[in-house]
């Protein structure tokens, strides 16, 4: 696997298309052309890819996130009210405090398989 392969598979799963065309795609073919006419060096052209792809991640991130949080806060308000309701079984608020941390991870699970943004294929981007 080729470096450039390695960071199209990377980014066909976790970065959208628009950040993918936007960011990395332009650091891609700076890598190529500094490849091609020898200037630049290999680790250099290859850091800059890296942070591009990291740059892409990151505005995925910040840009999904308040969705994220919303349907992990629903998620755990459906999880948490019955532990609620059967508060008299814990002896201390600590007791408690631990269990609704157990359930707020949890709760992270549907989010995460449910709702986890199908990314298009590698070859449609090119």
């Amino acid at each position: 696997m080729t470096f450039e392969s390695g960071v199209l598979a990377f980014a066909s799963r976790f970065v959208s298309a628009r950040s993918f065309e936007l960011i990395v795609a332009p650091a891609l073919a700076d890598l190529h052309f500094e490849n091609s006419t020898g200037r630049g060096g290999r680790f250099g052209s290859r850091v800059s890819v890296l942070c591009a792809l990291a740059g892409a991640a990151q505005e995925d991130l910040r840009r999904g996130s308040a969705d994220f949080l919303k349907l992990t806060l629903l998620s755990f308000c459906y999880f948490i009210f019955p532990l609620t309701l059967g508060m008299r079984i814990f002896k201390t608020w600590s007791e408690f405090g631990v269990a609704a941390i157990i359930v707020l991870v949890m709760s992270l699970i549907p989010v995460m398989v449910c709702f986890w943004p199908e990314r298009d294929a590698v070859g449609s981007r090119e």
